[in-house]
């Protein structure tokens, strides 16, 4: 074979797959809307910072500890959110996070972008939130991923104050809960979820810390 002869063009980006993680969130869906959210969220390497099962109920650590209790304190400082069933397992957490939204947020649409962290877009007011335009999660108050960032952050730093090393996963997974009856299989999937433990799919190989 010839090496000086033209070859292909390779028109595939040369990192596509590689290093990025393509978006969960549904594009059309405003995670601030009123709605309820099965949200699972795991430790860094899945590690059981939390605690252990025994004998298909879970016994909390000290970390575990801070993790419920900063659960609870949600409803405390984003009002449009109330707390339904969750569970502190070894190394995640299920919960059910229901999004009410005031008449207020509602009619001020100019708060989906009062607090926006990031500016995805460069292309002028009409393109922000990139791809999702105004559907960008970061572009709306009290949203689900405010909430989650919230929490995982003020977990962070409280248990790092007595355990050095802690950590998240990056992202979070959520199902948009559409109906009551899928949302009380949930809540019994929830409650169930110590005494199915064995047969957890986020169950690591490793012994609980």
């Amino acid at each position: 074979m010839n090496n000086h002869e033209p070859q292909p063009e390779n028109k595939q980006p040369k990192y596509k797959g590689k290093y990025r993680v393509d978006s969960i969130r549904l594009p059309a869906w405003s995670y601030a809307s009123n709605a309820g959210y099965f949200v699972t969220i795991c430790t860094y390497g899945k590690k059981c910072f939390f605690g252990e099962i025994v004998q298909g109920e879970m016994q909390r650590s000290p970390i575990g500890e801070i993790a419920q209790k900063l659960w609870y304190e949600i409803p405390n400082h984003f009002s449009n959110c109330q707390i339904d069933s969750f569970c502190v397992m070894p190394n995640h957490i299920h919960g059910i996070l229901v999004i009410n939204q005031t008449q207020e947020d509602a009619m001020n649409p100019r708060t989906r972008e009062e607090d926006a962290i990031h500016r995805v877009s460069t292309r002028g007011d009409e393109q922000r939130g990139g791809v999702t335009g105004l559907f960008n999660p970061m572009l709306s108050k009290n949203s689900l991923s405010k909430i989650i960032r919230w929490y995982k952050g003020r977990c962070s730093f409280e248990i790092n104050q007595i355990y050095e090393g802690f950590g998240w996963q990056e992202r979070f997974h959520d199902n948009i809960i559409r109906n009551e009856f899928a949302r009380d299989k949930i809540r019994q999937y929830i409650i169930n979820n110590p005494i199915n433990w064995e047969c957890d799919c986020e169950q690591p190989p490793h012994p609980p810390l």
